[in-house]
């Protein structure tokens, strides 16, 4: 396996970039990650090995994320898919694995409903067609925080948004809590702007578009806890994509890249190798969206 490498682009008068592992013999397509709100390239880093054993990774850093260009909130998830596709382009890709996480998840869905022959497979966690009510007055609340300067809040109803309640059992509970209060509390006052904007590209997403997805294998899962991206709304985007697999981890909320780390790795690695995921001790049963007639099993 080679070294990472940092690719820069510019798309539209905004930088960003990615960062790739090469593998020398893969097994399948390349792997393109986008990752949460609040990620960057590195965010995968500890539980990304059989991601990387199985193929190139390309974990992605777009306009609004990690050191990429600042974003207005006004550029929103079409302009991100957009640039994703130009990054596919800039790469050479005619085809890759996208997985998106929770932010990550509508750019890829765009990608898909876009340019379906751009993509090999697709997974998606924490998707949501839209975000009901009660999500969005919990963005509102976490950006008025942040307009007020208080990180310590801000913190907390990170924690609240994010964590599912105590009489929910999810794995690791003490250590995912006091990571996510330890390192949303540390927001600097000259990350808040980006905190801010990418916080309210959210709240004015008027949902995925309609029209569906057809022709790209996709899966998607979240945490059977969830208290922002419910299994509900999962499976409300799910019936969107023609074939589409929806199952979720146990014992995880919206977290489980903390909560679960080698189930959720294993998990998007048997999917984009077309291994099996039935019988999963750490998933629920799956749940298969109806392909179109005559198109055969997924």
């Amino acid at each position: 396996m080679n070294a990472d490498q940092v690719r820069r682009f510019t798309y539209d008068g905004f930088g960003y970039r990615c960062r790739i592992v090469e593998n020398p013999a893969p097994l399948t397509e390349p792997i393109v990650v986008v990752g949460g709100a609040f990620q960057d390239m590195h965010a995968f880093r500890r539980l990304e090995g059989p991601w990387a054993a199985s193929s190139t990774l390309i974990n992605v850093e777009l306009p609004g994320s990690g050191a990429a260009d600042a974003l207005p909130a006004s550029h929103g998830f079409e302009f991100l898919s957009d640039v994703l596709i130009h990054l596919l382009d800039g790469l050479g890709l005619a085809r890759a694995n996208l997985f998106g996480a929770s932010y990550g998840a509508p750019v890829v869905y765009g990608v898909a409903q876009e340019r379906p022959e751009r993509v090999a497979r697709m997974a998606l966690f924490g998707v949501a067609p839209r975000y009901p009510d009660a999500g969005l007055r919990a963005l509102r609340a976490l950006v008025d925080a942040l307009e007020a300067g208080d990180t310590e809040a801000y913190a907390r109803l990170i924690v609240a948004a994010l964590v599912p309640p105590a009489d929910r059992r999810i794995r690791n509970r003490p250590s995912v809590t006091k990571l996510l209060t330890l390192v949303m509390g540390a927001v600097t006052p000259d990350e808040i702007p980006r905190h801010i904007a990418s916080t309210l590209r959210l709240i004015e997403w008027k949902g995925l578009r309609p029209g569906g997805i057809g022709g790209v294998p996709a899966l998607c899962f979240t945490g059977e806890h969830d208290p922002l991206t419910c299994p509900g709304l999962g499976r409300e985007a799910a019936a969107t994509i023609e074939g589409a697999v929806f199952t979720m981890i146990r014992e995880a909320g919206h977290l489980p890249v903390l909560e679960r780390p080698r189930e959720f790795a294993d998990l998007v690695a048997r999917f984009f190798t077309d291994r099996p995921l039935h019988d999963l001790p750490y998933t629920t049963p799956l749940e298969r969206q109806p392909l179109p007639a005559g198109t055969g099993a997924l």
